[in-house]
């Protein structure tokens, strides 16, 4: 167990005689919270599973990454503090990123610490009273809570008390922790809420969407919220002058901090400073009384959820689904055995949670880059009049997707299914290899390619057709050519530790200059009708060559695991 946890749990155990009081047993609550802390020191959080290389060795010091992560959100939080000279304003907006960030991460990474039924299973049946599992589970709640909160809320903090005094960084530190229980209200809500619209069997998977979009909005957040902060800066908004923001909580919250240091101020700021201290305090009622049960009531549906299901009847959405899948398999596939692995494919990465989770954070860093590109679109293209090149950058950046999502493709947590591909009389795995990419590039490339056309014939006419044939054919080489060197395994056939995964970066990287040297002489040749379709003559050719060989790859030449 690392320092971090040792303090914290000496902490939360100083209190010996109260507990005493409350029945509590001091050397079960002991050893329930240390094992606790260990097993949160193995549980990587949502930014470490989604780039987490499986050749290294296994996490042991999860917390100490969370708490860094959380760090630096605080740090990139302080950007709000400089903004503008006026308490009110600087505050509305810290308070207003620190609520939303804090709740995206209680949601991503505070779940499995909270719908954690395994107590139910190993605690109960043991010698502990009622009041030890109660207090345990209450006070590992908490410790889960402060490694987020505290690291997120301490350089706001000591720069309050060294620009306002000691008292102004406490008056933060109080204000951060009621903030903190408005939080924990919000967060509560949601779960109901979730709970109330959909089934306990997917509540899992709703929860790892909030995780992705987590571990997108923090990119996101060091790319976009510099730039944001500077031109509120520069617009000079003084959130003071503004009552209707009464509505807002971060607004109570930077109230109370202003009243509360200059004991001036309107009416309307003292209402708000009021609702800042009441609020809280009513939420958190709020939960203990009313969310708290019922959202116990639904977790013990989870619980019961995580048997056999029952038989279903498919709904006419899912068959409408299942048929498109099959009819896009036929119109995609050149075979059966082929086709079989398209539709096979394309559901795994529909339904894996792991997959989706290691991937489609990827897919949000493409986005937040492209979107930033058309923030800066007018130093970086139109200076040089390439405007008309942009959704070709576009094209060759989607590379990043691809890469992801074929490094992801060989893994899964239920690999030893991988008997039934021995077990059918196919003489070619290639082409299951091939039905597999195909379901990849349709997956997450289409969407690219639909967007690059739409945007190429808007800015230039159908006469820009030819370059985009050689953009997708050369992005498809690089595809087909990364698959043929570096996947030579069956679709989800690997386990997740396999050491074969350490070079990864490195071979990304590489695939990624060649997009990027690709793209550099496109942009050469671009306006030369002729280089192009010369070029796309020979680039098409090489794709021809490299999908046949996939197609014909043989058992002999699948890699096995240890």
């Amino acid at each position: 167990m690392n320092v971090v946890n040792k303090i914290l749990l000496s902490a939360v155990l100083f209190p010996e005689a109260l507990y005493r009081r409350m029945g509590v047993d001091l050397a079960q609550l002991r050893s329930i919270l240390r094992t606790k802390l260990v097993m949160d020191d193995r549980r990587p959080n949502t930014i470490q599973a989604s780039r987490q290389q499986r050749g290294k060795e296994e996490i042991s010091n999860a917390t100490l990454g969370t708490m860094l992560m959380s760090g630096l959100m605080g740090v990139a939080f302080m950007l709000t503090l400089v903004i503008s000279s006026d308490y009110v304003t600087k505050l509305t907006l810290f308070f207003g990123v620190f609520i939303v960030m804090l709740c995206m991460s209680l949601v991503s990474d505070f779940t499995s610490v909270l719908i954690d039924i395994r107590d139910t299973n190993i605690i109960l049946p043991k010698p502990v009273n009622d009041s030890t599992f109660v207090i345990s589970r209450l006070l590992h709640i908490f410790i889960h809570i402060c490694k987020i909160v505290l690291p997120m809320i301490l350089p706001t903090v000591l720069y309050i008390s060294f620009a306002s005094g000691l008292f102004g960084g406490i008056l933060v530190f109080v204000l951060a922790m009621f903030a903190t229980l408005f939080a924990i209200f919000l967060i509560n809500a949601i779960y109901i809420l979730i709970l109330r619209v959909t089934t306990p069997d997917r509540f899992k998977n709703v929860i790892s969407y909030f995780q992705i979009v987590f571990a997108i909005a923090i990119y996101a957040s060091y790319q976009v919220l510099p730039r944001t902060f500077d031109r509120i800066g520069d617009a000079g908004l003084n959130f003071a002058d503004h009552n209707w923001l009464i509505l807002a909580p971060p607004f109570w919250f930077a109230c109370a901090f202003d009243t509360l240091i200059t004991l001036q101020g309107s009416a309307a700021h003292w209402l708000a400073a009021t609702l800042a201290f009441v609020v809280p305090v009513i939420s958190i009622f709020i939960v203990i009384k009313y969310l708290a049960p019922a959202f116990n009531q639904k977790l013990a549906m989870i619980s019961g959820s995580d048997g056999p299901a029952a038989p279903t009847t498919k709904t006419t959405a899912e068959t409408g689904r299942q048929s498109a899948i099959d009819a896009l398999a036929r119109l995609v596939t050149g075979n059966s055995i082929e086709r079989v692995g398209f539709a096979f494919t394309w559901k795994m990465m529909a339904r894996s949670r792991d997959f989706k989770l290691r991937v489609y954070p990827s897919a949000g860093y493409f986005i937040v880059i492209i979107v930033v590109m058309i923030f800066r679109m007018d130093a970086v293209v139109r200076g040089n009049g390439s405007v008309r090149f942009f959704p070709m950058i576009i094209l060759y950046l989607s590379s990043i997707i691809m890469i992801a999502a074929l490094s992801q493709l060989s893994f899964s947590d239920k690999f030893k299914a991988v008997w039934m591909y021995y077990i059918t009389p196919v003489t070619k795995p290639g082409l299951i290899i091939s039905g597999a990419l195909k379901a990849v590039l349709f997956q997450f490339f289409s969407i690219i390619v639909l967007f690059t056309l739409v945007s190429f014939i808007w800015m230039s006419g159908i006469g820009i057709l030819p370059n985009l044939l050689l953009g997708i054919s050369n992005l498809l080489v690089i595809f087909y050519g990364f698959a043929l060197i570096n996947f030579k395994n069956l679709p989800f056939s690997r386990p997740m530790n396999t050491s074969q995964q350490g070079g990864q970066f490195i071979r990304g990287m590489t695939i990624l200059f060649v997009s990027g040297f690709l793209c550099v002489i496109h942009y050469f040749v671009f306006r030369h009708n002729a280089a192009i379709a010369v070029a796309a003559a020979l680039s098409l050719g090489g794709l021809w060559l490299l999908m046949r060989r996939v197609s014909n790859i043989g058992w002999h030449e699948i890699r096995e695991f240890d």
